[in-house]
């Protein structure tokens, strides 16, 4: 009798049997190619049997990787239900979000959660890659921009961006009243916001722009006098960004905005309706 005990390597075979290419399977999971091969070598070994066959350009599966396809799949999702029943009674919420709204928004406003619901084990992940809630462990997320069009996931608006423009005192000093914007130096964020801000300006190629990858270094930036930051209202501080002056609000595209998101394979537990309910009043009282 063959004793498998790997799931993670069966998950890995299965996905590589629905993409049958081993590249986009290790992008499915966020695992490198190279684990995802290992991993079905290692079980082809163990079954002594071959599951697929190697092509130039991608896979296909053996009859016998077929036919464990079809069974491993099943169970998979015998498997999810399982631990999705056991997870609908526990306090634990895993939250996926951004550096910059965990450090702008989040942060700040987490002890007060914490004090309001001691009973729930809020687990927050901070990263620029936003969880797809496949094998991760995470239970929402908070995203910014459009809203999502996965069919998988469900979906609440939180806020819009609000997007301001703002630099310190000193720096709006050392130009003309009525100057433009792009005559300033400019700080870009990860999001790209400025391009549509900056449209149908005939010196946008000419504009100054200091680039960084997450909202707050760009905020962070703009604190020391080294250039204009287009930021949601949201992630200012009334007391550190006193130095700042809000030069103006940026229209922006309608729609865009905070949005928090869930898979819909996931079963509601009152923990997570709770903080669902607490993120949607926060932005309204922002």
């Amino acid at each position: 009798m063959i004793r498998h005990r790997n799931l993670n390597g069966l998950r890995m075979f299965r996905q590589a049997a629905v993409c049958l290419n081993f590249g986009h399977a290790a992008e499915m999971l966020n695992v490198t190619q190279g684990a995802v091969a290992q991993q079905v070598r290692a079980l082809e070994a163990e079954l002594g049997v071959q599951l697929f066959h190697r092509k130039a350009r991608g896979l296909s599966l053996t009859s016998q990787g077929d036919a464990l396809a079809k069974e491993i799949g099943t169970a998979l999702q015998q498997i999810d239900a399982a631990l999705t029943a056991v997870a609908a009674v526990s306090n634990t919420v895993a939250l996926s979000v951004t550096p910059s709204f965990a450090a702008k928004w989040l942060g700040p406003r987490l002890p007060l959660f914490m004090a309001e619901h001691p009973e729930i084990d809020l687990q927050i992940t901070a990263d620029q890659k936003m969880s797809d809630f496949k094998g991760d462990g995470m239970d929402m997320a908070v995203r910014q921009g459009m809203a999502p069009q996965q069919g998988d996931v469900d979906w609440c608006f939180l806020g819009p961006h609000d997007l301001v423009a703002v630099a310190t005192h000193a720096l709006i000093a050392l130009y003309p009243p009525d100057a433009p914007l792009e005559t300033y130096p400019l700080i870009e964020d990860s999001h790209r916001l400025w391009a549509a801000a900056l449209e149908g300006l005939a010196t946008q190629n000419d504009v100054r722009m200091l680039k960084v990858n997450q909202t707050s270094l760009a905020l962070d930036a703009a604190r020391r006098g080294q250039g204009i930051a287009l930021v949601p209202r949201c992630y200012l501080d009334p007391e550190e960004d006193c130095m700042l002056r809000q030069m103006r609000s940026v229209p922006e595209q309608e729609g865009r905005g905070f949005y928090l998101v869930w898979p819909k394979a996931r079963q509601d537990t009152p923990a997570m309706t709770t903080l669902r309910d607490w993120l949607i009043s926060g932005f309204q009282h922002a």
